[in-house]
């Protein structure tokens, strides 16, 4: 379980650095109640997608607040940007999920 925590950690350090350095960037998120697409306010993205796995706020231009959606071993986690109004900036792909 550290292991993995550790691992998240150090994803999620990586992700504040650059946000959008080498991933894919998409117009949306699919949960199990919709999907969460960009424009989208995070009240929005809370019933569709559930709270996130980690929150973190950052100090990056376009991307203020960054929550992360991890789908389980077969699907890859999602990492959800918003800007300075609280509404879905990108989207982003990212690893397999654990």
């Amino acid at each position: 379980m550290i292991k993995i925590f550790i691992t998240l950690c150090l994803l999620f350090c990586s992700l504040v650095t650059d946000v959008s350095a080498g991933m894919n960037e998409f117009e949306s998120c699919r949960c199990k109640n919709g999907l969460a697409t960009k424009g989208d306010q995070k009240q929005d993205v809370l019933q569709k997608c559930d709270p996130p796995a980690t929150r973190q706020f950052t100090s990056g231009r376009d991307c203020r607040e960054l929550w992360l959606y991890n789908f389980g071993p077969n699907e890859f986690m999602q990492g959800i940007c918003f800007d300075n109004s609280g509404r879905v900036k990108k989207v982003l792909s990212l690893a397999h999920g654990y």
